[in-house]
């Protein structure tokens, strides 16, 4: 009952399609995964989709972000996820941000929530080398996705955290990921955040310059939580008055 056992360690996450390949008709296979389910050998993650367990502590061996990458055939890790995955990440969330052009329903397994976003594009989505089940956002798409949606990054502390672990950032790529999105507050946001951490991730005066040309004419707030705004006249952006002091606040843990 157990030789098909090994074809599902490999694999990790599979699907009753899945099954079926391996074993070679679609009755068989549900009776396998019954009698693995019931055996404890492997556990649903959701509506087909399965993952192999520890033989010892009977949790699953996939992990949350190999999990989350797998939830549909589109989707990537995203926003704040994206940052914890680099490392770039100061809190502990127990919310896993999945982007996916196809709609899924937000779940929880494990003591993980797997929170569905809709999808703005394709760019920027890889596999990493060593990582063949994950799919995410790449730094620069990640932190472009978390600028336009602070509350997704964490809120500002959190962000502003993540920028100032960066050592580089390749412009080209966040110019493109700016015109995908194409929003005037984008450019805006940018510009103003990252023009504090010019030298540290390499960006040029040109970025900075693309960003206010790019930003138009209206005067907005950069966090409407914040309650220590100032206003900035080069970027028409009311926001706390010092971002480097700002971003070395609230630096105690905190879950979420």
């Amino acid at each position: 009952m157990k030789k098909y056992l090994e074809d599902f360690h490999k694999m990790k996450l599979f699907s009753l399609q899945d099954a079926v390949q391996i074993v070679g008709n679609e009755k068989s296979a549900k009776d396998l995964l019954r009698n693995y389910k019931k055996q404890q050998l492997i556990c649903p993650v959701r509506r087909n989709l399965y993952t192999v367990t520890d033989l010892a502590t009977k949790q699953a061996i996939a992990t949350k972000f190999e999990i989350g990458s797998n939830i549909t055939s589109s989707a990537y890790l995203s926003y704040h996820s994206a940052l914890e995955y680099y490392g770039l990440a100061h809190q502990q969330f127990f919310v896993l941000y999945v982007s996916s052009s196809k709609k899924f329903t937000s779940f929880d397994f494990e003591g993980i929530h797997y929170q569905y976003c809709k999808s703005i594009s394709e760019k920027g989505v890889y596999t990493p080398l060593m990582d063949s089940l994950v799919r995410v956002t790449d730094e620069e798409r990640t932190l472009i996705d978390c600028i336009d949606r602070i509350d997704r990054a964490g809120g500002l502390e959190e962000l502003l955290h993540a920028i100032t672990s960066i050592t580089y950032l390749n412009e080209n790529k966040m110019l493109t990921y700016l015109e995908i999105y194409n929003k005037q507050f984008l450019y805006q946001k940018a510009g103003f955040l990252l023009s504090y951490f010019q030298q540290e991730t390499k960006l040029s005066d040109n970025f900075l310059k693309i960003c206010r040309e790019k930003m138009g004419k209206s005067t907005r707030y950069l966090d409407e939580l914040s309650v220590t705004s100032v206003y900035h006249s080069q970027w028409k952006l009311f926001a706390p008055e010092n971002i480097r002091s700002f971003s070395e606040q609230g630096q105690n843990e905190f879950v979420q």
